[in-house]
Parts: C-alpha cells; structure tokens; sequence
C-alpha cells in the first residue's frame, strides 16, 4: 500500500459560519460552504502549504441530521453533539482498489464509498479503516481529479492565501496506548515506515512520516507517565510550521487570541507557541518553528 500524504483531517462542527468565524479573524481564509450529493452534510476548508505540501483542515457539519445517520455518519452526529475534536485523519492514496485489497488480507474488509458535491460531480471515494488498528479513525481518500488538477484549482482560487503566516503542516498526533501494536500496523499493513524516534516529558514518539508531513503516535514511557491512562485516539490539534514565531505570536495576540509565551517544544530543536481549542472551535493549533 502506498499512502502519499496525510490529506486532512476532519472538524465536526455544529455550525459553519460560527465555526469558520475564528480562523478567519486570525487570518486565514476558508473556501465557501458546500453542500455534499445528498443535502446530508455540508464543509468549509482551510488549505495551507503549496503545491509540494497541500494539507487542509475540514470543517465538517450536519446539514440533514436524519440523512447523515441513515447514510451511515452517525459518527460525525455523535461527534458533533459531543463537541470532541477532531474526528478522523484522512489518507491520500493513488490505488484504493489496491489498498482496500490489502487491508482485506489484514482481516479488515471494508467498501469504499463514493462522495458527490451537491451539483453531483464526483470528488472522490472513501474508504473508512478500523480505527482501533490505526491508533486513531482513519480513512483511505482516492480523488477523482488529478492532483495537480486539484492544485491548480486551489490555487486559482485563492485557497492558499492567508493574512496569517503558515507555511505547513509540521505534524499531526495520537496517543496510543498500545503503541507497538498500533506502530506495527502503520509499518506492516499501511507501508508508512518509522522515520524517527522522540522521547522525553513522560512520552515515547514514533515518527511516521508521509509526504512532507510527520504522523505522531505518542505512548506513555512509564506509568507516572503524563500520558498513561488517557485514551487513545487523534489530538484535537495541528502543529503549523511558520518562519517567524515570535512575529506569529503577537500577530494572534493582536487579532484576539490568548498564547502561552514561545517556549521549547518537545521536538528536538522546536520553539512553540498554541492557540488552544477552545478558542478555535474545538481545534488547538501550535505554531512551530525550528532551529
């Protein structure tokens, strides 16, 4: 299985424009609502990179609350309800036909779905994967448009356009409990090698990197562990790289927001700063910057 890159994630949200009102008071734009094929949901996105690093953050919400549950999303209609974060990390792949064969020799048959824009234009098939084996939700997304097709697209449209300065997406995090098991399956069912290894804080690491973009899967070193205990499943959080932290910093500061002062991160190297969820609906976004 060749998995290309980590293609977005998805933030249920229970109302569009209250949702999208923060991002775009720091700085950043969204692209216009849309309707899926159906009516059943509806989404804004916030792309961020270029041609080399494109990932986006989906907000996601529930425009026909009884449709969404009889076509088999009840998961985001719980998720939204519950108001937990993040709900599911979304996997680029070129072969789902392939990959759908080779999650089946792994014991997990899944069928993939297909999703239309409301206008009935395919945008792409789906193929969601047991998200106790991952360390998290995850799905398998094959577009119907070409990539550079959809970038060009992007692009003309202005999405990677901000007031704010993300460069890209540095990485995105889990904790796993299990986490040889799960750091298993990402090697030996997904193809996604460890690219590196981080301890420190109470926390062990492993780095899987796809594309240009590192998938932490983060698991307690001892039981005085500050992660022991927690759950397992995706951190409600996206770590953005940006070229100058400090300027960052005071930048959401003036536009309103509450951020720690810049401090050491957890990687080797790193200089942070976070915007916590509660602040941008439902989503912690820590902005980094390396040595």
């Amino acid at each position: 299985m060749h998995i290309t890159s980590l293609d977005h994630v998805i933030l249920p949200v229970a109302g569009l424009a209250n949702a999208a009102a923060p991002f775009e008071r720091l700085g950043l734009s969204l692209t216009p609502a849309m309707k899926h094929g159906g009516a059943a949901t509806e989404n804004r996105a916030l792309f961020v990179g270029n041609d080399a690093t494109e990932f986006y953050v989906e907000l996601l919400g529930v425009h026909d609350r009884a449709l969404a549950a009889s076509s088999g999303q009840d998961d985001l209609v719980t998720a939204i309800d519950g108001g937990s974060g993040l709900l599911r990390l979304m996997l680029r792949v070129d072969d789902l036909a392939g990959a759908a064969a080779g999650l089946e020799k792994a014991g997990l048959a899944a069928a993939p779905r297909e999703v239309f824009r409301g206008d009935g234009t395919k945008i792409c098939d789906v193929l969601a994967v047991e998200g106790a084996a991952a360390g998290c939700s995850i799905s398998l997304i094959q577009y119907a448009a070409s990539r550079s097709d959809r970038i060009a697209g992007h692009q003309a449209a202005g999405h990677f356009s901000h007031a704010f300065p993300l460069l890209r997406l540095d990485h995105l995090a889990a904790i796993t409990p299990n986490l040889d098991a799960v750091t298993a399956f990402w090697v030996d069912t997904l193809g996604v090698p460890v690219f590196g290894e981080v301890s420190g804080r109470g926390m062990l690491i492993r780095q899987m990197k796809v594309g240009d973009a590192i998938f932490e899967l983060i698991g307690p070193d001892s039981p005085e562990s500050p992660v022991a205990g927690r759950p397992g499943g995706l951190i409600s959080m996206t770590a953005f790289e940006v070229s100058d932290l400090d300027r960052a910093v005071a930048l959401a500061r003036e536009r309103g927001f509450t951020l720690p002062d810049v401090a050491a991160g957890v990687l080797p190297g790193s200089r942070v700063s976070t915007i916590s969820g509660d602040q941008l609906s439902g989503l912690s976004l820590q902005l980094i910057a390396f040595a």
